[in-house]
């Protein structure tokens, strides 16, 4: 066995490390050393995205996913990439129109690979299980040249109408997650409708949280979704049993890829876990305090 292979094989025997276990088996080609740079000390003189991927490989997986001709559909053919990778925890894909500038942003996805601690006991976990995640530290998808309009206003949070290419954003972090070998993707959405977006591939870790997201989307369902979620962030949800006001829970969203996480989503004790909860909640929105939030928030 090659040497490089013998350090190879005790590195990740020792350290465990996200990039170092990746790509497990016979012929798996020897890691970068950029890549061994990146796990062990955190430098990236290459400024390649987790101390591996460059321009050009990021550029082919943004086109595998779908993204690139998304953009094309949409008036965007030729979006500059930037990578911006030198901070660990802040690994950085952008795509602009043009010009480098914030108000041509197309796609921002700061990410971070890292390891992931349940802050409390969720199923079989307990506060020590640790799970290696890919993480969206945050994540903007927009049209600079697109303009909000009554059937599409504007989203809390949002500064430019969003793109509609969520769906492959998701195949391209799903892509990324599969050759860096992590349990998964998490994300903690700030916004009710952040949640229902990301709801088409990602399950609350807990099946509580879960099954109280389901019963806001269930009670809330005929209330226009920009409105919903503003009144969410405005504090406006309340439970319709205890007429408490009830915050926007700040919880774990994963896209599970595989190992005991995976099985867990979609274990039965979960789907039961998550389907009481949803019983047992009920939702509503305090209208008269949201009318007095908004004229307060935003006068005449």
């Amino acid at each position: 066995m090659p040497t490089r292979n013998i350090l190879r094989f005790e590195l990740r025997r020792l350290f465990g490390l996200p990039l170092l276990s990746a790509e497990e088996g016979p012929g798996a080609p020897a890691p970068l050393e950029n890549e061994l740079l990146f796990d062990l000390t955190g430098e990236n003189p290459e400024n390649r995205l987790f101390g591996q991927y460059g321009p050009k490989e990021i550029w082919d997986r943004l086109g595998t996913a779908g993204l690139l001709a998304g953009l094309s559909e949409r008036g965007y053919p030729d979006p500059v990439l930037r990578l911006s990778c030198a901070d660990p925890t802040d690994q950085r894909i952008c795509l602009y129109a043009g010009e480098e500038t914030r108000d041509r942003l197309l796609l921002e996805a700061r990410l971070q690979l890292a390891p992931f601690h349940p802050r409390r006991p969720i199923g079989p976990f307990t506060k020590e299980s640790s799970f290696r995640m890919l993480v969206i530290n945050w994540l903007v998808l927009s049209s600079p040249d697109g303009t909000f309009t009554v059937d599409r206003p504007r989203l809390p949070g949002q500064e430019k109408p969003g793109l509609g290419l969520l769906n492959p954003t998701i195949a391209l972090l799903k892509s990324l997650s599969h050759e860096l070998s992590v349990d998964g993707v998490l994300d903690v959405p700030d916004h009710f409708h952040t949640a229902l977006f990301y709801s088409r591939a990602f399950r609350y870790l807990a099946p509580e949280a879960e099954g109280r997201f389901l019963a806001i989307a269930r009670d809330l369902s005929g209330v226009p979704l920009a409105m919903a979620s503003d009144a969410i962030r405005e504090g406006c949800l309340v439970d319709r049993v205890t007429g408490a006001p009830f915050p926007w829970p700040a919880a774990e969203q994963v896209l599970a890829l595989r190992g005991p996480l995976s099985r867990f989503l979609r274990s039965p004790s979960y789907r039961e876990a998550r389907n009481r909860a949803s019983a047992d909640h009920r939702f509503v929105v305090n209208w008269d305090l949201y009318r007095k939030n908004i004229a307060l928030r935003d006068p005449p």
